[in-house]
């Protein structure tokens, strides 16, 4: 049981709800498929997300040690032996391959972009951590776009829309690349002590503040541009105002840390964007669960 907590502990689960939300939503974007090829993808998709957190903890284990957040993870506390924590990457990535295989080849291109991306992301000679703009829009391609396209795999379909895939990935885009910086704030002293050029180091705090913000406004503004050109069917426009409501106490905390821009107002302000971004994804998702099963 213990050795079961462990391995869920060095997944680090809780942090890639985001990821399989925008997987969750490619997957019924087109319609309901059928519940067991659903539940195998999901697997394989889980199995190479928990692999990836598992990869990037081995090539971050000296930079997470530095950081009072991520010093007590398994691999950086010495818990778990960072060769354990390789294999263990290693065979769930093998594994995801192999169900895709078994379910569904044609997406085994897809994934294989997934698992190379943030391959890449973590460990040298790449490392696109540490490349000060990249290291965010790979979180928004790698966390956002792909997930949804992985997802969107699953129903087989063959007449899609791009116009409409476009429009409906932009914000997942956003709003993980938001997401980073934040992340990037919080890691901002232990990143800059062991020599990590992330974006936040490299421009500074304040506009590492400015540009997730930005980014977060844009998403924001993005359903009234959709409406005005007509990119957006009638039918999701409740799904961009439903979560404005659920914005407005990660507004609070943004605006604090603009004000004065501490460690402690860091981690406030990605509690509350984790908080509320988890109940807007539960919100916008039941949404369009429903809208599919009642056909509308």
């Amino acid at each position: 049981m213990m050795i079961l907590k462990g391995y869920l502990e060095v997944a680090r689960i809780d942090n890639w709800i985001g990821w399989i939300f925008c997987f969750g939503f490619g997957s019924v974007f087109l319609g309901l498929p059928p519940p067991e090829r659903i539940a195998v993808l999901f697997f394989a998709f889980s199995f190479a997300t928990a692999g990836i957190f598992i990869l990037n903890q081995y090539f971050d284990k000296e930079e997470d040690r530095e950081n009072t957040a991520k010093s007590g993870l398994p691999v950086a506390s010495g818990r778990m032996a960072p060769r354990t924590a390789l294999i263990l990457s290693l065979s769930l990535m093998v594994s995801c391959l192999f169900l895709v295989f078994l379910v569904n080849a044609r997406l085994m291109s897809l994934f294989l972009v997934y698992l190379a991306l943030w391959t890449a992301y973590s460990a040298p000679p790449f490392r696109l951590k540490a490349v000060p703009a990249i290291d965010f829009v790979v979180s928004g391609i790698g966390a956002g776009l792909l997930p949804f396209l992985i997802g969107l795999g699953v129903s087989y379909q063959q007449n899609i829309d791009v116009s409409l895939i476009v429009v409906s990935t932009v914000p997942l885009m956003l709003a993980h690349s938001s997401g980073h910086i934040l992340q990037a704030l919080g890691d901002y002293e232990a990143d800059r002590k062991t020599g990590v050029q992330t974006f936040v180091v490299k421009y500074g705090i304040k506009k590492g503040i400015f540009v997730a913000g930005f980014l977060s406004l844009i998403n924001v503004f993005l359903v009234f541009i959709y409406a005005a050109f007509g990119l957006l069917p009638s039918n999701y426009f409740l799904a961009f105002f439903l979560p404005l409501p659920l914005c407005i106490p990660i507004v609070r905390r943004y605006v604090s840390t603009i004000k004065n821009p501490t460690a402690e107002n860091f981690v406030s302000l990605q509690k509350a964007a984790r908080k509320y971004g988890i109940v807007i994804m539960v919100v916008v998702g039941a949404y369009v669960l429903v809208g599919k099963i009642l056909g509308l």
